[in-house]
């Protein structure tokens, strides 16, 4: 009960900063919704679903951001990836390209050998290349994040260093490379993750979307991969 209230009292200067901004109705809500399905039969027998939700909205400081992630596939009828991700994340801009942020994370993987992972995070940040053609953005930080392993059902606290990368590549008018690095360090486990990914749009707000996706705990339960590698297709709608 502590730790939530905790987490609430971190978060709430962030939500009450948020709803100030509604209420003056500064500001434009972004978002993409994606989603990707795929089935084969015969000699062998598969399928995927991939879905997300992505929603932002920027003010003169302010930078809100939270996204859904939904990953499911099946082979043989065995379920080979099931995941879901939640993040939250806002900005606060003290120079030209310089922000303070506060970020939410929390994971449920099933084959990840842990029931699930929250991680809450305070740090700085810059966007050190924006321009036409390349955005590159770093950020650190310190933070909290809790773990409990799915095979002892044992919850492990601790406290973590957090670095974010984004590069966007904008390749023409029509297309845009991009990668993304996440790095959670704590004396327990230290969780990565690195997304590439191309985006071609076909028309109005409708694009094509491949990415690669790698995720990686280096401290994982008996008998669990380290790693897991996902490749999705998806359509993307952006409004």
């Amino acid at each position: 009960m502590i730790k939530r209230l905790l987490l609430i009292w971190c978060l709430l200067p962030l939500i009450l900063n948020a709803a100030e901004d509604t209420e003056s109705g500064s500001g434009v809500w972004t978002g993409a919704g994606e989603l990707g399905f795929t089935s084969t039969s015969g000699n062998s027998d598969s399928e995927s679903l991939n879905a997300s939700l992505r929603v932002a909205r920027e003010t003169e400081k302010w930078k809100h951001s939270s996204s859904l992630r939904a990953i499911r596939a099946e082979s043989e009828g065995e379920t080979s990836a099931d995941s879901l991700e939640f993040r939250g994340r806002s900005e606060y801009g003290i120079g030209e390209k310089s922000y303070v942020f506060g970020r939410l994370r929390y994971e449920d993987d099933e084959f990840s050998g842990y029931d699930y992972q929250t991680s809450l995070a305070f740090g700085v940040g810059s966007r050190f290349i924006e321009n036409e053609k390349h955005l590159l953005d770093a950020s650190a930080g310190l933070g909290y994040r809790t773990i409990k392993d799915s095979a002892t059902g044992d919850t492990e606290d601790e406290t973590i260093v957090t670095a974010d990368l984004i590069y966007e590549y904008v390749i023409s008018e029509t297309s845009t490379l991009r990668e993304a690095i996440l790095v959670e360090s704590g004396d327990e486990n230290t969780y990565t993750e690195s997304e590439t990914s191309l985006t071609a749009r076909i028309a109005g707000h409708l694009a094509a979307k491949i990415s690669y996706l790698v995720k990686r705990n280096s401290d994982v339960p008996p008998d669990t991969d380290k790693t897991d590698e996902i490749t999705t297709v998806s359509l993307v709608y952006e409004f």
